[in-house]
């Protein structure tokens, strides 16, 4: 019993062909009959008689009358191995008589012929066609024949869509009214993961009857199929993904088949139930954004290796006519910064003048890291003394924000202060894929994190917070952002435009919520990663990495009551008890706030706009 017999739940399957006139349906009856008897079925050949709207149906009844006895005299019944009736529906409007027919025929399948020359380059079918395949009532399969040489081969691309088992059904039915045989083809983008659940499916079409051939071919599917479509007469084909497009009828694959193969195209559209429809969307939103996602790691993930000729990289930066400003965020690092400071200096000032801005913004140390910055010549500024009418949080994001305001590069770059295997590479390799890739607006560093217990270094396990509360959160709420090895990694650059347009939390959760930012207003596109190789920093305890994880969570959350319009964070969820241990054994609760603020993007601030050379803001703005 094929699939679609058992779809429809019937031996008593009809076939619906709804004509234009005895000719056509003369000319489309023997396809029809094929697919009855492959059912076990019948045909029911139908006339619409349109009647003009304001005028009573009843004005039809002798066109109806006229119809019937047309197709009676026309259509030679016996011929076609199957019942077949014709019958007459009067309506107002072609498209409305079709599925009134249909609901009351209980139709499994209408079939429609269709004529290249009705086409246009904005529209391929029109009324009844358009309609039908959109909404329809049941399977539809509409025919553009070719006339020519008798069929010896079909065409049945797959890609494991919800119109497969149709769509084999239907070229079994047309193979076997033909005696051809059935090529099955699978085409594999390259630049598009695999499909191992497609894959494995083709295996059980090689017992499908008269398939004496599976093709398989690493190429975009439409160039596939119109490279073997000279060698077959006819192509079956199920109606392609119309996410860009939802008013189109059929996807932009099917379109240009039928534009372009010269030979018989049969489409097919298979009528899913209610849940079955919904579970299709499920698995159609998750194979397009993991595919998104695979194509993004493959196209915007780089390798600061790529950039080790600062030359070209300087080269580039003056094609552009960009400026580039580093800054250094720092508290109480007097142990790292004057290494980090003289090795960024000589690489990338002195000796290749890639930077044009270096700078320390410094968070109030009590210890020697500023006097160390001010020796080697380094300008610094304290967060908390910048933009002062604004007042002053505690935190890296705070810091980062007003440096925004005393930097004066087109691209800004940050890198944190406590590495201890500092190398320029931290620096030049977030800027390679801006100079490179005008299109990228921003670019993370990721890395291989040693973690230290005691004398004692563990080749990884350093980013505990990363693993185990960013990037399964982002998973969750934020897929597209589901390639990012380090979210949280502290070296990044962007271009100004982009950074300036954005809100900056205040404390641990701002790169969080840069990520975030950037991805809704920029796109997945825009963003890059690019492996900095082995970064060695200090390793904080656990307490510290548990207060980081929570405000992270909280930004998450914040997020996406933005973007859902619900409230998830009451003020009590803004508070954390942190659990210690007395030195007699007893557990003690301390209550402890932890809350990002959220400034808002830079380009807002009335005085940086007027640093900027930008014009006032507007009110409405």
């Amino acid at each position: 019993m094929s699939e679609l017999h058992e779809r429809n739940g019937s031996s008593h399957s009809v076939i619906l062909l709804p004509a234009s006139d005895p000719e056509k349906a003369r000319l489309m009856l023997p396809m029809a009959a094929a697919l009855a008897r492959q059912q076990g079925g019948q045909v029911v050949i139908l006339g619409v008689v349109v009647v003009p709207r304001g005028q009573p149906l009843s004005e039809g009844m002798l066109e109806a009358r006229r119809i019937r006895a047309g197709y009676d005299a026309a259509v030679s019944f016996d011929e076609a191995g199957v019942p077949v009736r014709t019958i007459a529906t009067v309506a107002h409007d072609l498209t409305d008589g079709i599925r009134t027919a249909a609901e009351e025929q209980r139709a499994s399948l209408i079939l429609l012929g269709w004529q290249a020359k009705q086409s246009s380059s904005e529209r391929l079918f029109g009324p009844p066609i358009d309609s039908l395949l959109r909404q329809p009532p049941c399977d539809v399969v509409v025919v553009r024949l070719r006339d020519g040489e008798p069929w010896k081969r079909v065409l049945l691309p797959v890609r494991g869509g919800p119109h497969t088992g149709l769509a084999c059904d239907v070229a079994l039915a047309l193979a076997e009214r033909h005696e051809a045989t059935i090529s099955v083809l699978y085409a594999a983008n390259p630049r598009l993961p695999d499909d191992t659940a497609v894959r494995e499916s083709l295996q059980s079409l090689r017992s499908m009857p008269r398939v004496t051939r599976l093709l398989e071919r690493t190429i975009p599917a439409e160039q596939a199929i119109l490279a073997e479509a000279p060698d077959h007469q006819a192509i079956v084909i199920g109606v392609t993904g119309r996410r860009g497009d939802p008013e189109a009828p059929i996807g932009p694959l099917a379109d240009r088949i039928l534009r372009n193969a010269d030979t018989t195209v049969v489409l097919v559209r298979h009528r899913m139930a209610q849940a079955e429809e919904q579970a299709q969307q499920i698995w159609q939103q998750h194979r397009d954004l993991s595919a998104t996602v695979d194509r993004w790691f493959a196209e915007n993930t780089f390798s600061s290796t790529e950039y080790d000729d600062l030359q070209r990289l300087l080269a580039l930066k003056q094609q552009q006519g960009v400026t580039v400003s580093l800054a250094l965020p720092t508290l109480n690092e007097e142990e790292t910064i004057g290494e980090i400071i003289a090795r960024t200096r000589r690489a990338l000032v002195e000796e290749v003048p890639l930077l044009d801005e270096l700078v320390l913004i410094d968070s109030g140390s009590d210890d020697r890291t500023r006097e160390i910055a001010a020796a080697h010549g380094v300008p610094v500024f304290i967060h908390q003394e910048i933009l002062p009418q604004y007042g002053a949080f505690v935190g890296k994001g705070e810091a980062l924000w007003k440096s925004l305001y005393v930097l004066s590069g087109d691209i800004i770059a940050w890198c944190d202060t406590d590495i201890k295997n500092f190398h320029p590479r931290f620096v030049y390799g977030v800027l390679g894929p801006l100079l490179r890739e005008r299109r990228l607006d921003y670019c993370k560093g990721f890395y291989r994190r040693p973690i230290q217990f005691g004398e004692r270094i563990a080749a990884s396990g350093g980013g505990r917070v990363t693993e185990l509360t960013a990037r399964p959160l982002l998973n969750l709420f934020y897929p597209e952002l589901s390639g990012m090895l380090q979210p949280l990694s502290g070296e990044y650059a962007g271009r100004r435009s982009a950074l300036e347009a954005v809100p900056f939390f205040t404390g641990y959760g701002v790169e969080t919520g840069l990520l975030i930012d950037l991805l809704e207003q920029r796109g997945l596109n825009a963003l890059a990663q690019v492996d900095l190789l082995e970064r060695i920093h200090r390793n904080q305890e656990l307490v510290p990495l548990s207060k980081m994880a929570f405000a992270i969570t909280q930004v998450v959350i914040q997020r996406m009551e933005q973007r859902q319009r619900v409230s998830l964070l009451e003020p009590v969820n803004q508070t954390m008890k942190l659990i210690t241990q007395r030195e007699d054994g007893s557990y003690h609760l301390e209550l402890r706030e932890i809350r990002d603020h959220e400034r808002p993007p830079m380009a807002r601030i009335p005085e940086y706009r007027r640093r900027r050379g930008l014009p006032p803001e507007s009110l409405d703005g």
